[in-house]
């Protein structure tokens, strides 16, 4: 049976000082990354797993990022 495998504390921890200094896009291109490099996922599971992280742990923020975004 494999272990869950879950994020590291430094990626945790920059992903939190990334979204709460505004940087949501910065954070979210280097999860998207992590996701690929560590976890070798492909595209397409990067950028489900990403989504779901933002909307689960910073969904008022992902919120705000993408009113702003269809402002624009």
């Amino acid at each position: 049976m494999r272990e869950k495998q879950g994020l590291s504390e430094d990626i945790t921890v920059l992903m939190r000082q990334l979204v709460m200094n505004g940087h949501i896009r910065m954070a979210g291109t280097v999860l998207y990354t992590y996701f690929i490099r560590c976890w070798k996922l492909d595209d397409e599971h990067a950028a489900y797993y990403m989504r779901r992280y933002f909307e689960k742990y910073f969904a008022p923020q992902l919120q705000k990022y993408l009113q702003k975004l269809n402002k624009a």
